[in-house]
């Protein structure tokens, strides 16, 4: 808690007595709809029961904390709200994300947003070892902030978003997929492919942080996720993917996942799968790195446009290792015995020419 003259900010867990709150700022109405708030207060109502539920059940939670500033001279004022969810079926890795709701009225925003997302940091239900965060690269105040406090930048990217004017022929065309091409759901057995195409095109601080394995990726099926398979000698081959993002509350979102070295048949194979989401009612942003000049320039060529850029953040803390005691290992003092040095010792003889 922060206070000065008067005025204190405070963190809560999010309530139905704030959802009024939020609906009282023009700024948030507009951004969050409270159908939207209302579920994510039954998720992070949910979230508490997690000490009681079994380890099968106790998946993909959800906390949302409130930043609220107070005086006794004014109402409270809700200025963001920290949301936080698991990325993976262990709890391991945990996403923040911050919606900023209004500018704090005495403080700073350094100061807010320090003061929430160390609330979050230090969450007893959250409770993992890494943290994910994502932040505009060009926001050098909130940066700083997750700099200082242990984050570390892992990725850039850039989000691109269909094009503004299309046509009704263009909206209902179908864009034909070559031969032995297929855009497919996500299963059991290409989500292991997808993932070791992630795997291989992040770094191994990346990989660690966010602790994904095979199930995990096949949580995020729906909402647009689809795997490009090849077909090769009798067998498919996965060679990208696109995946649910479910970052914040933004509007719907798609990474596109490949691996590291440029494969010619995704840009064959991509034409149509950009022409079957614009056909959807509400076409989704699509998420790559800032660095690939291939996809961009497929994107591009599909009349995509770039949009913002995007900095993936973490943060780990590993607990150390402690040491095993092998048995049969004596230390060293005992192996030497009763060897010790001269006592007292002699001094060093000097090697300069006597006069």
């Amino acid at each position: 808690m922060a206070a000065t003259a008067g005025f204190r900010l405070r963190v809560e867990p999010l309530k139905a007595s704030h959802l009024a709150l939020i609906a009282s700022l023009a700024d948030a109405t507009s951004a969050i709809e409270n159908s939207a708030l209302q579920n994510l207060l039954v998720q992070s109502w949910f979230s508490r029961l997690d000490r009681l539920l079994p380890d099968p059940l106790n998946t993909r939670l959800t906390r949302v904390l409130s930043l609220i500033e107070t005086s006794s001279e004014s109402a409270d004022q809700i200025n963001s709200l920290l949301l936080m969810r698991s990325s993976n079926r262990r709890n391991s890795c945990w996403q923040l994300d911050v919606l900023s709701l209004g500018a704090p009225r005495h403080f700073s925003r350094q100061q807010a947003l320090r003061l929430l997302i160390q609330h979050g940091l230090s969450d007893d239900i959250a409770r993992c070892r890494s943290w994910l965060v994502r932040c505009d690269p060009n926001d050098r105040p909130q940066l700083d902030l997750l700099r200082e406090l242990g984050f570390q930048p892992l990725r850039q990217g850039r989000v691109w978003n269909p094009a503004q004017t299309v046509s009704s022929s263009q909206q209902n065309r179908s864009v034909p997929l070559p031969e032995g091409f297929c855009w497919s759901a996500l299963t059991r057995d290409n989500a292991k492919q997808l993932l070791a195409l992630e795997q291989a095109s992040i770094s191994p601080q990346h990989r660690q942080i966010l602790d994904r394995q095979w199930c995990d990726l096949l949580d995020l099926s729906g909402g647009g996720s689809m795997v490009l398979t090849v077909d090769r000698d009798g067998a498919s081959q996965v060679i990208a993917g696109l995946i649910r993002r479910p970052w914040g509350m933004d509007s719907p979102r798609l990474e596109l996942l490949r691996g590291p070295a440029w494969d010619e048949r995704i840009g064959a194979g991509l034409p149509a799968a950009l022409s079957q989401l614009q056909n959807q009612r509400i076409c989704p942003s699509l998420l790559l790195a800032e660095d690939d000049q291939q996809l961009s320039a497929v994107l591009e060529s599909q009349g995509w446009e770039p949009g913002a850029l995007e900095m993936m953040l973490g943060r780990s803390i590993w607990k150390r290792v402690q040491q095993r005691n092998l048995g049969g290992i004596r230390p060293l003092e005992s192996m030497l015995g009763r060897l010790q040095p001269q006592q007292p010792q002699l001094p060093t003889p000097s090697l300069a020419p006597r006069r």
